[in-house]
This record gives structure tokens, C-alpha cells and sequence, in this order.
């Protein structure tokens, strides 16, 4: 499914982070009674959010490693 060129919030996302919320807006979508838009602008949100937790990690588990190499 091609969104990107139809939804202009989801061009701004990273390819990963893109991904997830179009499955999160498909999830979405076939649980509840939600409008395509709302469903896309919680999955933006969710997803942005899930990729900020995820960079953290990331940064994290690096700091701690060169703390471990330098100790």
C-alpha cells in the first residue's frame, strides 16, 4: 500500500517509523469504528512515539557500552 504520496503527514516519517503507523492505521481501522484521518493522525502519533522510545534504547545501550570499553 502506497500512502505516502496520498497522506502528506506519513512523508515526513522515517521509512520504519512509517511503516508501523500504516499498520498501526490498518489495526486501527479493523478494530473500531474510526475515520481513515483519525486513525492515521493516532498511528502517526503512536508511532512517533514508539520510535522516540526506541532511539533512546539505542542510545542508551551505546553510552552504557562505551562506559563499560573506557572502564
Amino acid at each position: 500500500m502506497d500512502t505516502t504520496m496520498a497522506l502528506p503527514e506519513l512523508m515526513y516519517l522515517s521509512p520504519t517509523t512509517r511503516e508501523k503507523a500504516v499498520m498501526i492505521a490498518q489495526d486501527l481501522l479493523r478494530a473500531g469504528n474510526i475515520s481513515p484521518k483519525e486513525a492515521i493522525s493516532k498511528a502517526v502519533l503512536i508511532a512517533k512515539n514508539w520510535a522516540v522510545k526506541n532511539v533512546n534504547r539505542r542510545v542508551w545501550k551505546k553510552l552504557k557500552s562505551n562506559d563499560k570499553e573506557s572502564i
